[in-house]
């Protein structure tokens, strides 16, 4: 296989989808958060690239509801409202429960066991940690292994995975003490179920686990959300 020149590898850099994945990327780790104003030229800057690849790469993202574009005030990183938080979680609640049955259920193929302890290894170094956005990339990442381990590529379609990261990134800062304390415990039950093979028992804490942040997300004061109505004025 030829390999790429310096050229070519300098248009991938400098494309729209690059230009996005850093943004996606950013959003999972915490770098951009939800709110947050995203200014063209600082991106270009930053980036390498000129202001074309950026604006194509926000527009697709506000496409896919992950940036807005607000009229003489520029693209803002998305802020979900209540509604969306608690129909994200709704969504989540039942398919990140199978992906945990189908995980428990395919612990033992390949090298499953061992990618999957590694991920729950490095979100475990997070426990004690005080700094609510150091632990979403681990977070994230947790839960991209469980979807891979549980083989089923259907599912990982209908996984609001974009959103889900829109919201850990929005919501993870209103989260008590107590409270991570608790998703660190859940964590803990949740691995031990899919490594022992226990496919319902995972599924059963899995569901459980996002039921208590549906919960706990709802109780949160309005002021965690974006407003309806000015959502909807935005658009």
């Amino acid at each position: 296989m030829p390999m790429p020149d310096a050229k070519s590898a300098q248009i991938n850099l400098s494309s729209p989808d690059h230009v996005a994945q850093v943004l996606l990327d950013g959003i999972k780790s915490g770098r951009y958060v939800p709110g947050q104003r995203l200014i063209e030229a600082d991106l270009t800057t930053e980036l390498a690239v000129s202001r074309g690849p950026v604006r194509e790469a926000l527009k697709r993202l506000a496409a896919e509801g992950v940036v807005q574009l607000i009229p003489h005030r520029g693209a803002y990183i998305r802020k979900l409202t209540r509604r969306e938080v608690m129909d994200i979680l709704v969504i989540q609640e039942t398919l990140t429960a199978l992906a945990a049955r189908l995980a428990a259920e395919n612990i033992g193929a390949n090298d499953n066991r061992a990618r999957f302890q590694s991920a729950y290894d490095r979100l475990m170094t997070f426990r004690d940690r005080a700094e609510a956005h150091a632990v979403l990339d681990e977070r994230a990442r947790f839960y991209e292994t469980l979807a891979h381990i549980s083989a089923n590529r259907e599912l990982s379609r209908f996984v609001p995975i974009v959103q889900t990261n829109l919201l850990r990134s929005q919501l993870s800062e209103h989260l008590s003490v107590r409270g991570r304390a608790r998703h660190f415990k859940e964590y803990e039950s949740i691995a031990k179920h899919i490594l022992a093979g226990n496919a319902a028992s995972a599924e059963s804490v899995m569901q459980r686990h996002i039921r208590n942040t549906r919960l706990s997300m709802d109780r949160l004061d309005d002021s965690a959300f974006a407003n309806e109505i000015t959502v909807l004025d935005d658009k």
